[in-house]
C-alpha cells in the first residue's frame, strides 16, 4: 500500500493513502477523508463529574474537521469510531455543535464506523446528519474498523485495515537528552492506525520495531520518523 504524507513531493495519483496535517488521512481515488477518535463531549463528561476542565477543545477540533473537508473537497467523510466520548457528555450543546458543523458541508456524505464509546452511548440522533452508522465498512482493498482486531502485532493480511482506537504516540530523544512525545500514524504491511483527532485525548506509546512505519502527526505537517525511531531504538 502506497502511503505518503500529503506535503511530500508525491502527487495524489502516486499514493493510495495521503496522511494529512491535522491528524487525518485521505483516499485520493474516492475523495474519502478519514478521521478517528474525536471524543466530543469528553470535557463535558469531566465537568459533569465535578472535575473542572476548560471548554474549547471540541470547538477547535470541529473547526479543524470542517476545514479539512473543504480543503480536500472530500466527497465522503468516514469517522473511524469514538466520535463521542460518553453518555454524560452528550449534552444538547455538544450535539448542536456537531450538527452545525455537519450542516456546513451538506454535499459530503458522513459515515460513522461506531467505536466502543459510541456504542456505549446508544442510538445517535438522526438530527446530527450522519448518513450511516456501521460496525465495520468493507470496500476492497480497504477494511475500515474502529478497533484493529489483532492490534499492531498480527494484522489481518487478507485486506488492508484502517482503524483508530489506539491513540498512538511516539517518543523521540534528541542529542543532549531532550525528548518530544507526539501523536503519530502507525503502519504495518496491512494495517494503518490513525492518531486521535480529538485534542483532549490520551495516548498509547508505540515502540519502534522492524516493519513498523511511523509518521509524526501535527497540525502543521506530517513527518516520516521511521528511520529516526529505529536508530534511536538500536542505540539503547
Amino acid at each position: 500500500m502506497r502511503i505518503h504524507p500529503a506535503d511530500s513531493t508525491t502527487q495524489k495519483h502516486d499514493a493510495d493513502i495521503l496522511l494529512l496535517p491535522g491528524r487525518a488521512a485521505l483516499l485520493p481515488a474516492t475523495a474519502t477523508l478519514l478521521v478517528a477518535d474525536l471524543h466530543l463531549g469528553k470535557a463535558a463528561t469531566f465537568r459533569s463529574a465535578g472535575i473542572p476542565v476548560p471548554e474549547g477543545s471540541a470547538q477547535g477540533d470541529l473547526a479543524r474537521l470542517e476545514q479539512l473537508v473543504h480543503d480536500t473537497s472530500a466527497r465522503r467523510l468516514v469517522i473511524l469510531g469514538d466520535l463521542f466520548h460518553a453518555r454524560s457528555g452528550c449534552t444538547e450543546q455538544v450535539f448542536a455543535e456537531f450538527a452545525a458543523t455537519r450542516s456546513r458541508f451538506p454535499a459530503t456524505e458522513v459515515l460513522l464506523v461506531a467505536g466502543n464509546h459510541d456504542r456505549a452511548i446508544g442510538r445517535i440522533p438522526s438530527s446530527l446528519g450522519i448518513d450511516s452508522c456501521l460496525r465495520t465498512l468493507d470496500e476492497p482493498p480497504f477494511h475500515f474498523v474502529h478497533e484493529p482486531s489483532t492490534g499492531l502485532s498480527e494484522p489481518d493480511r487478507t485486506c488492508f485495515t484502517i482503524g483508530g482506537h489506539l491513540h498512538p504516540t511516539i517518543a523521540l530523544r534528541a542529542p543532549g537528552g531532550d525528548r518530544i512525545v507526539e501523536r503519530c500514524f502507525v503502519a504495518e504491511e496491512s494495517l494503518l492506525v490513525l492518531p486521535a483527532f480529538g485534542s483532549f485525548t490520551g495516548g498509547h506509546r508505540v515502540s519502534p520495531a522492524d516493519g513498523l512505519r511511523l509518521w509524526i502527526a501535527r497540525d502543521d505537517g506530517v513527518v516520516d520518523v521511521t528511520r529516526l525511531a529505529q536508530l534511536a531504538m538500536r542505540a539503547r
